[in-house]
């Protein structure tokens, strides 16, 4: 019997690989989903080798953009009634951007060669996330493959909008810090060592605070290049410390516990959580891997945790509202939302509905969160150059005071 060689995710994103022996590369599909693990690469043995097309493929960077528009357009070609390997010819034949050209050409050759569309889209986990393969996979298996792309590019491009309007909303606060630290060096660097020597020349006694600005300013001139290293030094170990499960939920409760960003950054991931539920259910999906699903998509792991919780009781039989409102992070009016189209049978849409209401208040936390900021940082900033200047003129005043004497 034929042996596949496997690569595959566990739920919590853990990589396993593997070997099994079955008939063809669908009987080991099956073997790895009793396993509960996803499927990423399959490669029978003495093929070319697992882990070449692996690493070749999963190091490709493209960028979220890009896969929107792939997917708008595959939407749109498929609507038209091609054929999923023509349409995904033609998508090759019209990218200008060659990185996304020989993924989608990967992608004919498998689904050409007889794999299943998600199965070829599981190649790529970081272009294509959980979400995306398995309401494909959804799509192909009750026949509504179009329907699914149409929603997967309304899905992500709502995803990309919300995205474009934080970017946005930050890009002012972002050029004030820029503008603020290029002040302060310029002062420090070149400035401040001008005022020095005319001090040094009167031989003045320099205030406390002065000393303190002429030390800081003599620390950046003369060791640059270990302010540097701490700076990239203490990047580096904040990474590695979030890189760490302990780590990644002390951050995670920190960001949750911050006055107005926490805020922002629950009715964020209550959008996206919801939008997501919504996306998989209206798809066939069952309520327990959507969970599954959700889980993955949502960044804050606190949040993430909770949800993953929500299966307990659910596999047993219980509904997703109680399950909810037993939960600290869903506010009263999301679960009362969620029990209503529990009982209408309209949960799916109820939760598309609950993710506009909360990605229209994410929107407004994020306006709020940029007018606190504003005057935050000038206020910042005034007192950074206050400082600066005030230790320069107090030796000014002392000189003036010695040459009126």
């Amino acid at each position: 019997m034929p042996r596949f060689a496997y690569r595959a995710k566990r739920p919590s994103g853990e990589i396993v690989e593997g070997v099994l022996e079955a008939e063809n590369r669908r009987l080991v599909i099956s073997k790895l989903q009793g396993m509960k693990v996803f499927p990423i690469a399959i490669e029978e043995e003495g093929g070319k080798g697992l882990q070449a097309e692996v690493s070749l493929q999963t190091l490709v960077r493209i960028r979220f953009t890009d896969i929107v528009n792939f997917t708008r357009q595959l939407s749109d070609l498929t609507k038209a009634g091609l054929p999923l390997v023509r349409a995904l010819d033609v998508l090759v034949e019209q990218n200008e951007n060659e990185k996304m050209k020989n993924m989608i050409r990967a992608l004919k050759n498998d689904v050409a060669g007889g794999a299943s569309f998600s199965d070829a889209l599981a190649k790529f986990p970081k272009q294509f996330s959980d979400l995306y393969s398995n309401m494909v996979r959804a799509g192909e298996l009750g026949g509504y493959l179009d329907t699914v792309l149409d929603r997967l590019a309304d899905f992500l491009e709502k995803e990309a909008d919300l995205r474009s309007r934080i970017r946005n909303a930050m890009a002012y606060p972002l050029i004030m810090i820029c503008v603020a630290l290029s002040v302060v060096f310029i002062l420090t660097v070149y400035v401040v060592p001008t005022f020095v020597k005319m001090f040094e020349d009167q031989h003045l006694e320099l205030p406390k605070v002065t000393q303190v600005l002429i030390g800081a300013s003599d620390l950046v001139r003369g060791y640059w290049y270990l302010v540097i290293a701490g700076i990239c030094l203490a990047v580096y170990a904040f990474r590695q410390f979030v890189a760490k499960p302990e780590g990644r939920i002390l951050v995670d409760r920190f960001k949750l516990n911050m006055p107005v960003f926490g805020d922002m950054i629950r009715k964020q991931e209550i959008a996206k959580f919801a939008r997501t539920l919504g996306t998989l259910l209206g798809n066939g999906v069952s309520i327990l891997k959507a969970l599954d699903v959700v889980s993955q998509v949502i960044s804050n792991r606190i949040l993430a945790n909770e949800v993953a919780s929500l299966k307990g009781d659910i596999s047993e039989g219980a509904r997703l509202s109680n399950k909810m409102k037993q939960s600290e992070i869903f506010p009263p009016v999301a679960v009362n939302m969620v029990a209503v189209g529990e009982e209408t049978g309209e949960l799916e849409r109820t939760l598309i509905r609950i993710a506009d209401t909360y990605e229209v208040e994410t929107d407004r936390a994020i306006k709020t969160l940029v007018t606190l900021i504003e005057p935050l940082l000038i206020v910042s900033m005034a007192l950074v150059v206050g400082f600066i200047v005030m230790a320069m003129i107090l030796p000014i005043f002392q000189l003036s005071t010695v040459v009126r004497g």
